[in-house]
């Protein structure tokens, strides 16, 4: 009997291994919206890329970095998606989150940026928007948007960056990646869990 129960819990855990990393990932295609939500991270520069490309390709001329709270109208943007004529602290932009302190201390930084994502929206009264992050990142988004956008009067979408590696087939032999997808699923556990207190 213990025999089965430790080859029933192995065969879990290389299923879980072999499919942590596909859950995490998710990507709609880009459809025509009023603005793009670009999200900070230690990737950023391959997130702003993708949301320059977009804006290039004419999917929105709106653009949002929900850490600094601001909807900004895109210009002409080069082939190289980087020299445009948004306001320079944008086109550059690094740093924490502007209004972090007024959330709760245990609130994930990623579901403060979806709520000043959020609060900008509805000042500018935009009801759709494309998400842009890291490819991992993307679940964990779009849990965090389902809860906080709540009905269907938004119309949102999920794009990942096209410009970072896929290691999903061979992640579990790169530490960086490794720990990543495990704080990915940590964190989409602590929001499930703090979610039903506020």
């Amino acid at each position: 009997m213990k025999r089965y129960t430790i080859l029933i819990i192995l065969c879990a855990v290389v299923g879980f291994m072999a499919c942590a990393p596909y859950y995490l990932l998710r990507s709609d295609k880009p459809g025509q919206s009023d603005v793009i939500v670009l999200f900070l991270g230690s990737r950023f520069a391959l997130r702003k890329q993708e949301a320059f490309k977009l804006i290039a390709d004419g999917y929105s001329r709106r653009l949002i970095i929900p850490a600094y709270g601001k909807v900004s109208e895109a210009g002409l943007f080069s082939e190289e998606w980087g020299q445009t004529n948004l306001r320079p602290e944008l086109a550059t932009v690094k740093g924490r989150i502007a209004n972090r302190l007024s959330y709760p201390k245990y609130y994930e930084d990623t579901h403060i940026e979806i709520l000043e994502a959020k609060k900008a929206m509805d000042k500018a009264g935009l009801t759709s928007a494309i998400f842009v992050s890291s490819p991992y990142h993307m679940r964990r988004i779009s849990i965090m948007a389902a809860k906080v956008f709540g009905n269907h009067r938004y119309r949102l979408t999920f794009v990942p960056s096209r410009y970072e590696e896929d290691d999903s087939a061979s992640w579990f032999l790169h530490k960086r990646d490794l720990k990543f997808v495990f704080s990915e699923y940590s964190k989409i556990g602590w929001f499930m869990l703090y979610r039903y207190f506020t």
